[in-house]
């Protein structure tokens, strides 16, 4: 029982910890947003006169642009509904798991004990939104969750200006008491079902962009963290860009900790998801969420 409190403890703490800096990452990355969109439109205020003072109707190109912004969002809106659609029916996990079939005898399969989410998702911002996912105790693993987040563009993007920009972060917890102090190898799957659009037309007088990208992270906790270790699972974007596909990936990572006997460890796996755009017209989604096919999860982490 005191093995157990103490786990307890142990965890309370160490969740607590993230929860708190995590908030406090986002509540700051939105304050740097509006910061950066007031510089940006005071930018675009003193550019705006010095073309108008040399006989650039700036007034009609604006007006030029909201109808072909009008016409591509009409696009997206057919888009979107089309991938939803795709989205309904559950798609199974097929092939065999290579990875298990060649661990080595005493590996650990972990299953996730803990999950929550977090956004720089400003309420005042129409030009982002996100899902939510409180933090949760995952009693019987498990830990597949529903999550999207998207940000669309405004206005000419010159300058900076109108840029819809958000960053998620779904964190996925793991326990492993290390039977001998040594190097251990820790060996997340991160599975992404779900699909992305990235959509953006730049013109002569605009500056319009798009990107989304998912991504995995891992980090350990024993006696003090470990250190991070991330790759880009997929990475889209570009001023002139018309994707949407889905992104049925699994993705194992290799990474090495060096770990101490009869101590527990935190094992921090974390999906990363950004979306950005700017400029009228301009979208960015990552949709794990709509219909039984769209997911998110570290299902296991083999320990190694």
């Amino acid at each position: 029982m005191k093995n157990a409190n103490e786990l307890i403890e142990l965890h309370n703490a160490i969740t607590g910890e993230i929860i708190d800096e995590r908030n406090e990452e986002m509540a700051q990355s939105i304050t740097d947003k509006r910061e950066n969109a007031g510089r940006a439109r005071k930018r675009l205020d003193t550019a705006g006169k010095t073309l108008e003072s040399l006989g650039l109707d700036v007034a009609n190109l604006n007006a030029l642009d909201r109808e072909l912004s009008a016409q591509s969002e009409q696009e997206t809106l057919e888009i979107e509904a089309r991938m939803n659609e795709l989205s309904q029916v559950a798609r199974p996990v097929t092939g065999l798991d290579v990875e298990a079939g060649f661990l080595p005898d005493g590996a650990q399969i972990l299953k996730p004990s803990w999950v929550a989410a977090f956004a720089d998702d400003d309420l005042q911002d129409e030009q982002t939104q996100a899902s939510v996912i409180p933090a949760q105790t995952l009693l019987s693993g498990g830990g597949c969750k529903n999550y999207y987040n998207w940000a669309k563009g405004a206005g000419s993007g010159l300058f900076g200006t109108g840029e819809g920009k958000i960053q998620s972060w779904i964190d996925f917890g793991f326990w492993f008491k290390p039977p001998t102090s040594r190097f251990y190898s820790v060996r997340p799957l991160f599975r992404f079902r779900g699909y992305v659009i990235v959509k953006a037309d730049d013109g002569i007088f605009t500056s319009k962009y798009a990107r989304v990208t998912g991504s995995a992270w891992t980090n350990v906790y024993q006696y003090n963290w470990k250190g991070w270790n991330h790759v880009d699972v997929y990475n889209l974007g570009d001023d002139n860009i018309n994707t949407n596909r889905r992104m049925d990936i699994d993705r194992y990572t290799y990474n090495s900790y060096l770990l101490g006997a009869g101590d527990w460890a935190y094992i921090r796996c974390t999906i990363g998801l950004y979306a950005y755009a700017r400029g009228s017209g301009s979208y960015a989604k990552n949709d794990f969420a709509t219909g039984s096919a769209n997911y998110l999860c570290v299902p296991h982490v083999y320990v190694v």
